[in-house]
Order: C-alpha cells, then structure tokens, then sequence
C-alpha cells in the first residue's frame, strides 16, 4: 500500500512539474497572440481609421462627416430625408452638395467600394442598405457646387423604421475614377421624415 502512495506522489508531482511548462508556454502564446491582435488593431487603425488620415468636420445640418476624397470633391451633407412608405417604416435618402476639385463632370454614389458596403445604422443599432450594389452616376462641375439629390430607387436607404431620428452613422460609397473611390463617413446626422429637401 505504501508502494501506492509513494507512486501516486510521485506521478501527481511529475503531472505537477508537466502542467508548470505548459502552463508558461500557454501563457507565452497568448501574449504573442495579443501582440500580433493589437498590430493588426494598429496597421488597421492607421490605414483606415478617420478614413485614411482625413479629419471629421462638422455638418452644418447636423453631425460630422470624413471624406477620404476631399482632394478630388468636396462633399456637403444637406440632410437625410425619410419618406413614409408605411404606418412604421420609410425610405431615407441623402441630399448632398459636390463641389469637384478635378477635372471630372461625373461622380458615382452608393453601393459597393472594394469590400466595403454602402450602409446606415440608426441610433438603436438597427442598420439599412441600399436596394443595390452599383453606383448611382451624378452630373457635377469642376469648382462649382451640384446639388445631389440621391433619392434613386435603389439608392435609397430601405424600410428604415420611423422611429429612427438619428442615424449614428452612414458609410457612402464615394467612386470618381479608378483612382479616386473611397467610403465617406457621416456620424450622427438627424433623419428628417416626410419634409422636402431645402
């Protein structure tokens, strides 16, 4: 029976001795797994945050907005328009001004840029697409300011509820040429239902 014992000691003390270096290396990997977790956050932040280094302005009507484009268009937010579609849900649209800065007489809204999504969310969370994919194609003039009325069909921010004042923030797709394209970020901009744009 003591020859049990003494076997049982010493395999709880090798079984002790094993889980101490496994313990250290588990711990080693996630502290390497957390390192490589905040560079990816860095480069992550650093390449896409504020969209690529460009600084939030604020909205006349109301919020901020970024404009990873602001060298080739200047973009204005006038307001987002709700139109009831029914007792609790409608459609919102953006309302914009574009000013070109090169020599371009066209610029495309919506839709999808790369892997990024033309999208809005409301101040409880709740997020709306558009009806499509694509880009709506604008008339605009180089050093002027167009008034861009995005209020296409499928342009539209769809069955959005009623109950949305606020949207916390909307990502739109932004496509001039193949090397202008890009998401501007508006940040709590108010939704004004069933009111004409100014």
């Amino acid at each position: 029976m003591k020859s049990f014992w003494k076997i049982a000691v010493i395999c709880i003390g090798l079984l002790a001795a094993g889980t101490l270096p496994a313990q250290a290396q588990f711990k080693k990997l996630l502290k390497k797994a957390q390192e490589a977790v905040e560079t990816v956050n860095n480069v992550t932040t650093n390449v896409t945050g504020a969209d690529a280094g460009t600084k939030a302005v604020a909205i006349p009507s109301g919020g901020t907005m970024t404009n990873p484009l602001a060298a080739a268009a200047e973009v204005e937010l006038v307001g987002a328009y709700g139109k009831s579609t029914s007792a609790n849900y409608g459609a919102v649209y953006l309302v914009l001004k574009v000013k070109m800065i090169l020599n371009k007489s066209r610029i495309s809204f919506g839709g999808n840029i790369n892997a990024d999504k033309t999208i809005a969310v409301d101040q409880d969370g709740n997020s709306y697409a558009t009806g499509t994919m694509g880009q709506f194609p604008k008339d605009v003039t180089e050093g002027m300011f167009v008034k861009v009325v995005l209020d296409d069909k499928d342009g539209q921010f769809l069955d959005v509820k009623k109950t949305a004042t606020t949207l916390q923030q909307i990502r739109l797709g932004c496509f001039i040429d193949a090397n202008h394209k890009g998401m501007i970020t508006f940040r709590d901009v108010p939704v004004r239902w069933d009111v004409e744009p100014e």
